[in-house]
């Protein structure tokens, strides 16, 4: 009796098992067949490599759609694309009431951490819900180098951003960290340039895989490895010429769809190390992530698919793939696809279907021979399409005429604007097979704008528009090249054109309110911004262009206006530097201090800003700060008589006295207007 009286307190006060820390990766633009632990000997990648040994690898993974950001919103919220309306990246943001993973996470009492390597899945995408920390801060540098969409960062500076949070955790984290490198334009950093010179694609993923090794060697010298699962995978692939198509998008084909997925689970969860050779689809990730913490949320009802570890997924594997990119972006036919063990079946205007068995490289369409089974594999993917779709009234803004709502909706389509008319749906659309030339002069334009040969993309782009002349992207294309040179007109001109092709496209609103402010017409750009706002409310970079018009006439508005933007994305270095000179205007030098201070944190090496944050130091009484800032300004251009002029009064205020008499000198020296300061 006495010893069960000892023991039974003792097993009442045991300590819980701690519970796991969980990490996603998501390494853009991978094809499994490019990775070691997949069988290729094209790129080294010892880190994955070692990962997979120690976890579960899935051979036959399919992403449900080729691009960066739709194929992320899948991921994190476990829901189709038809279903959650992220469908491609030409829309709206991810509706509020779709929730993230991270959000159960958060609500579970775990610390949410993401680091993010790309602009296009910054937070004003709505991907950010839950995270405590979203790291999408790009160098202003990078967005006035770059078209909006291509702004990236390198692993090594995301990768250390992530070990900086993590290391700083003390209770139990999720975390999402996201590179970026191996999606185009392919330039890995020496020595894989070198390296990889004939196949730079495998340099950079050879690269990423280097740089992820530190997060994984930290984490076993901390001894959390064990005690951290960590979920491996690519939002998906790439063609490289498969197909006709280089990059990715177009089409839904393995090269494209099929990815790495790998789970490395914590020490004693029962889940040994294999290989699954059934498909799975990445809806069923934001699960899994669950699954292998030990939570139950409420969100699962909001998934289309189960953990990959449940008892009772599908035995058999089916997956489910599509892509709006041909159809959103230049008016012809999206593409659904269904993957089995066996087939992979396309649903087009010309249908296609592979025998994976005996044509793995998807070379040999037989559909025309094998129409029963066509049949009952487009039965099994409308079965999916019929699987809680968006609705017309959860769609926003939608200005459509019932018939042509209808028929987007046919098509697996958020129906709220149509790229396309009512009478080129009714018609036909073309095949993306059909116009693959096109397209491929379409994406050598764009890198020809990218490098800066204006020139050479517009002559492209012309030949496409001979042929496609109501092609909306091509004047859109054609406006931000224009608006890269500063050729105002041009730009407003082409921008025009693009909203006669889709009178709804927010993006070209924006655009022609740039072009228009550049030719004096603010006017007319609020009107553009004001629509563009109506269609996107979340559109950061029409509030900021509005913030621009007005702080020429209403500073109070202006402060509103970009207040708003920055609580969309505080990340964006232009408007942090515009926000801080604003202030500076108004002499809230302590609000423009904490403007100014951000812009130069997220990357903007501008002398004259350097000198006007100096300022705003030296009138708050921070004068060592002042002074530190104008050395900055100066060593960006030593001969700004400004900076000298007014680190020699911060001088003076310290008392430095030969240093200020030193700077007046000099600021006399550099502009005659200044020599009245020179002590007598």
């Amino acid at each position: 009796m006495f010893s069960l009286l000892v023991c039974i307190p003792f097993a009442a006060s045991a300590v819980p098992k701690p519970r796991p820390n969980v990490i996603l990766i998501t390494m853009d633009t991978v094809r499994a067949d490019h990775l070691g632990c997949y069988g290729a000997s094209s790129a080294q990648t010892p880190t994955l490599d070692a990962l997979a040994r120690d976890g579960v690898v899935f051979d036959r993974a399919i992403s449900q759609v080729p691009l960066t950001w739709p194929s992320h919103a899948a991921i994190l919220t476990g829901t189709y694309p038809f279903q959650n309306g992220v469908q491609d990246f030409t829309g709206q943001p991810l509706a509020p009431r779709f929730r993230s993973v991270a959000q159960a996470f958060k609500q579970q009492g775990y610390a949410t951490g993401a680091v993010v390597s790309a602009f296009v899945l910054d937070r004003s995408w709505g991907l950010a819900r839950g995270f405590d920390f979203y790291d999408d801060a790009f160098s202003s540098a990078t967005f006035q180098q770059k078209e909006i969409g291509l702004v990236d960062r390198r692993a090594e500076e995301s990768v250390s951003h992530a070990l900086t949070w993590i290391k700083n955790v003390h209770r139990p984290f999720f975390f999402w960290l996201h590179l970026y490198d191996p999606h185009s334009p392919y330039d890995p950093p020496e020595p894989y340039g070198s390296q990889y010179h004939d196949h730079p694609y495998d340099g950079e993923i050879a690269y990423a895989d280097h740089e992820l090794a530190r997060l994984v060697r930290w984490l076993k010298q901390s001894n959390l490895y064990d005690r951290t699962a960590i979920v491996f995978l690519s939002d998906h692939g790439e063609s490289l010429g498969e197909h006709g198509e280089d990059e990715h998008g177009f089409f839904v084909y393995n090269s494209t769809v099929r990815i790495p997925f790998i789970v490395k689970p914590i020490v004693g969860s029962g889940i040994r190390p294999k290989r699954v050779s059934k498909p799975v689809e990445t809806v069923a990730v934001a699960a899994t992530l669950l699954r292998l913490a030990g939570l139950k949320d409420v969100i699962e009802k909001q998934f289309q698919a189960q953990s990959v570890f449940s008892a009772t997924n599908d035995s058999e594997g089916m997956a489910y793939s599509e892509t709006f990119y041909p159809f959103s972006s230049f008016g012809w036919s999206p593409l659904h696809a269904i993957e089995t063990s066996h087939y992979h079946y396309i649903d087009a205007p010309i249908p296609e279907l592979y025998d994976l068995t005996s044509d793995p490289a998807e070379k040999n369409n037989v559909a025309p021979q094998q129409s029963a089974t066509v049949a009952v594999l487009k039965d099994k993917l409308q079965a999916v399409l019929k699987k809680n779709p968006t609705t017309p009234g959860q769609a926003q803004g939608s200005k459509l005429n019932p018939g042509t709502a209808e028929k987007l909706r046919a098509l697996g389509y958020l129906p709220y604007r149509s790229p396309v008319s009512a009478q080129a749906l009714a018609a036909g659309l073309a095949d993306p097979k059909t116009k693959i030339s096109e397209f491929s002069n379409i994406l050598k334009a764009q890198d020809a704008f990218q490098s800066g040969d204006f020139d050479s993309g517009q002559q492209l782009l012309a030949k496409v528009a001979q042929q496609e002349p109501q092609l909306y992207a091509i004047p859109f294309m054609l406006g931000q090249a224009a608006i890269r040179q500063q050729k105002w007109e041009e730009a407003a001109t082409q921008f025009r054109r693009c909203l006669e092709l889709n009178a709804n496209f927010d993006q070209a609103m924006t655009g022609l309110a740039h072009a228009l402010i550049g030719l004096g017409n603010p006017v007319e750009a609020r009107q553009w911004i004001d629509k563009a706002l109506h269609y996107n409310p979340q559109n950061y970079r029409a509030w900021y262009e509005l913030g621009l018009i007005e702080a020429k006439s209403d500073g109070a508005a202006a402060e509103r206006d970009f207040t708003k933007a920055a609580s969309i994305q505080p990340n964006f270095g232009l408007l942090q530097r515009d926000f801080g000179m604003l202030e500076f205007h108004q002499k809230n030098y302590l609000e423009a201090v904490k403007h100014l201070a951000k812009s130069v944190e997220l990357g903007v090496k501008d002398s004259h800003i350097f000198n006007f944050l100096g300022i705003c130091y030296t009138q708050t009484g921070q004068l060592k700060k002042a002074v530190e800032t104008f050395h900055q300004a100066l060593k960006l251009e030593p001969s700004l008589a400004e900076a000298h002029l007014n680190l020699a009064y911060a001088y003076q205020r310290l008392r430095r006295i030969k240093d200020a008499e030193q700077e007046y000198r000099t600021a006399c020296n550099l502009q005659d207007k200044f020599c009245r300061f020179v002590p007598r």
